[in-house]
């Protein structure tokens, strides 16, 4: 900007390279405002491309993740709660475990047993009917030993 009536050099955003009309700068940019050398735009635009086709995957991963009905029936245990076990059901009660793991400061949550059902979710059902008849429930947490659960399990296979 040394002289009265000329434009100020404008440089990329990203990469601080001059930006030049024509050569590596379009008009929509200036139009928009956006100061993006070609070379960094199409690289924001190819990961914007990566990020939508990630979540598109990921909606077709989770709708077969929802549409599968096998899987595993498992008890977890916490020594902070001795009396309470946890019956659930998933695909891997060990990935399953480690998502408890982040509520726990201690990550001392364990997987004690695990079979394997061709409906998880039914036996799992079953399952919870056989344990609410045998002890106190709060969600998927019930007051009975492992022995029970692991009973209340194979009842409802």
């Amino acid at each position: 900007m040394a002289e009265i009536g000329q434009t100020p050099t404008k440089t990329c955003n990203v990469c601080d390279v001059d930006l030049e009309l024509g050569k590596n700068w379009t008009r929509g940019n200036k139009k928009k405002n956006v100061y993006f050398c070609r070379d960094c735009d199409n690289e924001k635009r190819r990961a914007n491309f990566l990020k939508q086709r990630a979540r598109e995957i990921g909606d077709i991963v989770l709708k077969k993740y929802n549409g599968s009905k096998d899987g595993y029936v498992y008890i977890v245990t916490n020594p902070a709660w001795p009396d309470w076990v946890k019956i659930g059901s998933a695909m891997d009660a060990d990935n399953r475990c480690k998502g408890y793991q982040t509520s726990s400061p201690f990550r001392d949550y364990s997987v004690v047993y695990r079979v394997y059902a061709k409906d998880r979710l039914l036996a799992e059902h079953n399952a919870f009917d056989y344990a609410e008849k045998i002890a106190e429930r709060r969600n998927e947490w019930f007051k009975m030993s492992v022995g029970q659960a692991k009973e209340c399990i194979q009842h409802g296979l």
